[in-house]
């Protein structure tokens, strides 16, 4: 498929599976602090990570597992969970962008094949965009689908700053380097005390926490009144989140999502199974897909087609069983 012919055509829904293939492409590196190899997690991985558990207890999912310590106020798994994932950020994502050890990768292959298509996540990385950032397609500021405010470093080459991003990238259950801010302090010459002033419209404000490196020049607003921790700032894999989808950030990046599906003459799943957990995530996804044609591309997708196909049979699904780097390798089968 021509990119430049589909500049506002082509949607990609991302999961799990996407990300899996980033280690390896980057020449399995090792966390520095541990001198452990790095990875993106997948689901059965997160029991050990986040649990510390080998085994999972009778009748319990992982989901159940995250809702009963969110129930019980305990933030170590969610925080655990992205600990790991922004380490694999810090230590994967400089060999894959430009000049970087392993530059020729199937990710920075796929970024610049399709400059211009939504990139529509479920994952709480920052894979994607740091590979933009890095190829002057992205930027911070309107790059996750609203205006974001985010300082920029003083820089003598200025040619790294994307005013406009080329693209968005729409994280759908939040992501750890953006939080909102609903309400100011205002400080009144002469009174006592401040007072609170609630906000019309949320602000969102960037700070990328410990992957500060990875977007410079851009920098965090530094925190105020308003900062919201990062395990704060996503939606938990719990059984139902459907309380997280109201959050201020989310709801307008659902907003921006459905309207790119509407707006598409076609949609590619990537290394995502639509869990039946998932469901009150994706149902609108799928409601604006109607009557379109989505092609899943992950090895596992035999499991899952069968209920897809049953559940929305107004949609014409298709396969490519393979995995991301496979699908990219093999020249993007599926797609005409």
């Amino acid at each position: 498929m021509n990119a430049s012919s589909t500049k506002s055509q082509l949607v990609f829904l991302l999961g799990a599976g996407f990300s899996i293939d980033a280690a390896s492409e980057a020449g399995n590196p090792l966390d520095r602090a541990t001198m452990q190899p790095v990875r993106y997690p997948l689901v059965f991985e997160l029991l050990k990570i986040c649990f510390e558990m080998n085994t999972f207890p009778p009748d319990k999912s992982i989901e159940d597992l995250f809702q009963d310590s969110i129930d019980t106020g305990n933030r170590k798994p969610i925080e655990s969970l992205l600990e790991y994932i922004m380490a694999a950020d810090y230590y994967i994502t400089p060999h894959l962008v430009r000049g970087g050890s392993h530059e020729n990768n199937a990710y920075r292959k796929f970024v610049r094949d399709f400059p211009y298509a939504p990139l529509l996540t479920f994952n709480y990385d920052s894979l994607p965009e740091i590979l933009l950032l890095n190829e002057r397609f992205w930027s911070p500021k309107d790059g996750y689908g609203i205006d974001v405010k985010a300082g920029v470093r003083r820089v003598r080459d200025k040619t790294n700053i994307v005013n406009i991003s080329l693209r968005p990238v729409l994280h759908l259950h939040g992501t750890p380097c953006v939080y909102s801010a609903t309400f100011d302090i205002e400080r009144r010459s002469g009174a006592k005390l401040d007072m609170l002033q609630l906000k019309n419209d949320p602000a969102f404000l960037f700070d990328p926490d410990s992957l500060g490196d990875c977007f410079s020049p851009f920098t965090r607003i530094n925190p105020g009144v308003t900062y919201t921790h990062i395990s704060d700032r996503v939606i938990a894999p719990i059984p139902n989140k459907a309380v997280g989808l109201t959050d201020d950030f989310i709801k307008a990046v659902y907003s921006r999502a459905v309207k790119s599906i509407v707006a598409a003459s076609h949609i590619v799943v990537i290394g995502y199974s639509f869990n039946q957990h998932d469901r009150a995530s994706y149902a609108q996804l799928l409601a604006a897909a109607a009557n379109k044609s989505i092609l899943l591309v992950a090895p596992d997708a035999d499991s899952y087609i069968d209920r897809l196909a049953r559940e929305h049979r107004n949609i014409l699904w298709k396969v490519e069983k393979r995995s991301f780097k496979e699908w990219v390798d093999k020249g993007y089968p599926g797609l005409k």
